[in-house]
This record gives C-alpha cells, sequence and structure tokens, in this order.
C-alpha cells in the first residue's frame, strides 16, 4: 500500500511515519512463483498461447512488450499477476511463466495454469 506523506514544514527530524500492515502477507511481501523450460515451437506460437492461457484462466492481458506479455485478474479470491516470457533458441523457445499475488496458494495456481497451456507436452 503507498501512502502520500506531504511535508508540512515539520523539521524532518520530528516527523515519524508508522507503516502498519493489515495482514501477515502484506508484511512479507507477494508470493512469487516461477517456472521455466524449452519447447520445439516458435515465438510466436508461445505468444499466441500465452494470450490464450491469459484469457482462459479468467484473467486479462494487460500489457505486450515482446518478448513478454502479462495479465492480472482475481483468482481463488484473490488479486493475481502472470508474465509470460517467449525466447526464441533457433527451433525452440524458451519459456518462463511467474505468477504474483499476496495469496501464495493463487500465485502458483495462475502460474500452473498458465504454464500447462503454454508449455504444452514436453516436446
Amino acid at each position: 500500500m503507498l501512502r502520500r506523506i506531504i511535508y508540512a514544514g515539520l523539521p524532518l527530524a520530528s516527523l515519524c511515519i508508522v507503516f502498519a500492515s493489515p495482514t501477515q502477507a502484506l508484511a512479507d511481501g507477494p508470493a512469487i512463483h516461477v517456472g521455466s523450460d524449452t519447447r520445439a515451437k516458435s515465438r510466436d506460437e508461445c505468444m499466441t498461447a500465452a494470450k490464450f492461457a491469459i484469457g482462459e484462466t479468467g484473467l486479462h492481458v494487460s500489457f505486450t512488450a515482446d518478448p513478454h506479455i502479462g495479465g492480472t485478474g482475481s483468482l481463488m479470491g484473490s488479486d493475481v499477476s502472470v508474465m509470460v516470457t517467449c525466447l526464441s533458441l533457433g527451433p525452440r523457445t524458451f519459456i518462463e511463466v511467474i505468477g504474483t499475488s499476496l495469496n501464495s496458494g493463487a500465485a502458483a495456481e495462475a502460474r500452473n495454469r498458465v504454464r500447462t497451456i503454454v508449455m504444452g507436452p514436453p516436446s
């Protein structure tokens, strides 16, 4: 949570800031789950599959910046974000899927759902 602090003409030594976390998850930060591998597919096939996987998971694509595509939404009652990287390595493509959320289970679920669709079976 970000808060705006406005200097009100007081000396900095008299300014006391207290950051309180409503939950332990916020204090610990978001959970980040990562999975990567290579597949015998093109970068374009990977990017197309990633866009489809993000939508199929119930999220929406929030940005694309080659070789990345990201999505956000809600899963398991928590806000989640996913990022897919598709990096061409000749006849294969390196694929990395990252899921993040304040709810570790939701982050893992988002990553696993997207990864399963994007990567498909080993090739």
